[in-house]
């Protein structure tokens, strides 16, 4: 590999974030940390039947807003030509073999962690209400 490669290869290929929940056939269900650049979905790791990768990408390479992805590629079965592969974007849910997909990216808060947002003030309350009063002897 030529000496500037490890820097092209870093800024093209994104890193894998956020988790990744799979609903199974039988319905069970699993969640899958992603980090480093690509992910196994094999027996032993997750318990998951059959075989599956998981790799971010951009899809809309040269735009200065490139969106990511996750590209999943998984079968139920043993042979690479059994398997089924889609893109799937932060908050969406895939179907590939009958297994079910979602990733949930870190941007992504969910509704027991998301931080409350002040109200702005309503439009009717008077002016001098917004705020509160100054105190006396205090200079600003």
């Amino acid at each position: 590999m030529a000496s500037g490669a490890g820097g092209w290869f870093r800024r093209k290929v994104p890193r894998l974030s956020g988790t990744l929940h799979i609903r199974d056939i039988s319905g069970h269900e699993l969640v899958v940390p992603l980090r480093g650049r690509a992910s196994l979905l094999t027996a032993g790791g997750t318990g998951l039947r059959g075989y599956g990768e998981v790799w971010a990408v951009h899809t809309t390479a040269g735009s200065p807003t490139a969106e990511t992805r996750l590209m999943i590629v998984y079968g139920r079965g043993d042979s690479q030509g059994d398997r089924m592969s889609g893109l799937c974007a932060a908050g969406e849910t895939i179907e590939l073999d009958g297994v079910r997909f979602t990733w949930r990216a870190p941007s992504m808060p969910s509704a027991s962690t998301r931080v409350p947002q002040p109200r702005p003030p309503a439009g009717n309350v008077p002016r001098h209400l917004e705020r509160p009063a100054r105190r006396a002897g205090v200079d600003r």
